[in-house]
């Protein structure tokens, strides 16, 4: 890789970085604004499928016309929203800190996924990734006062607990789209595909159980569903340019970033502390997902070679 490549890879991987760990921080607002699951799905799916359609087309021509694509897009519509819509529910009760490193386990979970179908090998590198993973996680569990004599694992919460299906769902939601991506389709087509199913599936759950109360939350509320649908525009942009010209492994780096500025943000945004359980369950959580990157430069590197 070039110079210019190696600057342009760097800038990427921030902006990305600080997109995923502003996610979490616009969601956690339109929940205390009660802006409602259906409303953020339907309004930001059309909202981004149009946002990104505009780009896209800006570029060059994009193939639409295709039933796979929209049925794929329709699949991924649906495993992706099942548990983004389950975390706009989530985040309105837990930490973003806590809800960032639960989630950032995602790509560890799609590896044990991976590894139980078959479709990846085990390695140590692996196995060592899924263990420091899941023991970071769930050290949030642990009772932040164990050390002054508080008990070890208290009663758990129940919406700490429901975020461990999250990573498992997004896992599932990876998965599928890489085994059943549209033969020819490029990225800019899918994703837009994919954002205006989004919308299209959650708009009948919106009118049957919301109704004209879609229309009717604040006006504050309209704004932070703007900014949020902006953010994911460019978060796909920036998203599809890494892997188009980076690859995967880079890519995922931008995990790391983004559950520490998730962290930070929540102390500074919303007060929440930042004490030694969550210091030690980030940094297994990042050794993590860096044990998994350098497996998959490894695995890389032996096929190039083989």
């Amino acid at each position: 890789m070039n110079a210019l490549s190696r600057v342009s890879l760097i800038p990427n991987l921030l902006g990305l970085g600080i997109f995923w760990g502003l996610s979490p921080i616009v969601t956690k607002y339109l929940a205390m604004m009660h802006v409602s699951p259906f409303m953020t799905i339907t309004f930001s799916g059309f909202g981004v499928g149009i946002g990104l359609y505009i780009v896209w087309r800006s570029i060059g021509k994009v193939e639409l016309a295709s039933w796979r694509l929209w049925l794929f897009g329709t699949g991924c519509a649906v495993l992706l929203n099942l548990p983004f819509g389950l975390s706009l529910v989530l985040i309105g009760h837990v930490p973003v800190a806590t809800y960032s490193i639960i989630t950032s386990t995602t790509p560890l979970f799609g590896y044990a996924i991976a590894l139980f179908l078959g479709i990846e090998r085990m390695s140590l590198e692996r196995a060592a990734a899924i263990i420091c993973g899941f023991s970071g996680s769930a050290l949030l569990l642990v009772n932040p006062d164990a050390s002054s004599g508080g008990e070890l694992i208290p009663e758990i919460d129940i919406y700490t607990l429901a975020c461990f299906a999250l990573p498992l769902c997004y896992a599932l939601y990876h998965i599928f789209a890489s085994r059943f991506w549209p033969k020819g389709a490029e990225t800019g087509a899918v994703s837009i595909a994919e954002s205006i199913s989004s919308g299209v599936v959650v708009l009948p759950f919106l009118l049957f159980f919301e109704g004209g109360a879609a229309v009717e939350i604040p006006q504050m509320a309209f704004i932070a569903l703007g900014a949020v649908t902006m953010l994911w525009v460019v978060e796909r942009i920036t998203f599809f340019n890494l892997v188009r010209n980076f690859g995967p492994v880079s890519t995922v780096q931008a995990v790391n970033l983004s559950t520490m500025s998730s962290v930070l943000l929540g102390h500074y945004l919303f007060g929440e502390p930042i004490d030694a359980r969550l210091i030690v369950s980030g940094a297994l959580v990042l050794s993590a997902l860096w044990l998994n990157s350098r497996a998959e430069r490894t695995r890389k590197s032996a096929e190039a070679l083989a």
